[in-house]
């Protein structure tokens, strides 16, 4: 696949968007260029078959906390596996179209909470009715506490989405950066064992 207009900036219509170079837009674009990289220095992906992260012919010398993150998030991972985990990674940020799915699912959700108070206001207008005699001003009343109830749950489900958010935010970015880390592991790798084969 070509990785040519790749790049989230030239995808963001002439950068009107802008991020921080520690966004996670920043990391995905990182990410796919890394991974352009990796698959057009790895010419022949089955050389990478019999071999496996930290392995006897393992002799990269990488930094301390690379090396450390390679081998504790992908020890004996066998590397032809990892580099199609790793493009198939790269497609589904490009071109996934599950947002569809989701989005769908999202509508449906907010159709549920709707009906939820349609029932909560029917509920509430009949038990009204059969007592009306005794308190008439019960039905407004009701009312202004189920809405008030609803909005607070809706607030709830608003803050408790936020920090669901938050959190496969921050957990996507750090699997991101692990990906990349396995993705420049890859090409030193590959490099290693085209020059010991020459």
């Amino acid at each position: 696949m070509s990785c040519k207009g790749a790049s989230l900036q030239k995808l963001t219509k002439h950068d009107v968007i802008g991020f921080s170079n520690n966004s996670i837009l920043n990391s995905m674009e990182r990410f796919i260029q890394t991974v352009c990289e990796m698959e057009n220095t790895i010419l022949i992906p089955s050389r990478l078959l019999d071999l496996t992260v930290g392995d006897s012919q393992d002799r990269l010398q990488l930094g301390d906390k690379r090396s450390s993150i390679i081998n504790a998030t992908l020890a004996n991972t066998n590397l032809y596996h990892l580099y199609n985990v790793i493009s198939q990674m790269k497609i589904e940020i490009l071109w996934s179209q599950n947002c569809t799915d989701n989005f769908q699912e999202t509508e449906n959700d907010f159709v549920v909470s709707a009906e939820k108070l349609k029932r909560a206001r029917s509920s509430s207008s009949t038990s009204m009715y059969s007592m009306q005699s005794i308190y008439t001003s019960s039905n407004s009343e009701s009312d202004t506490f189920i809405e008030n109830n609803f909005g607070a749950e809706n607030e709830n489900d608003v803050s408790a989405t936020a920090q669901s958010f938050k959190k496969h935010l921050h957990g996507l970015h750090r699997n991101i950066q692990k990906m990349t880390l396995a993705a420049e592991y890859l090409i030193l790798r590959y490099q290693n064992v085209i020059d010991h084969r020459t």
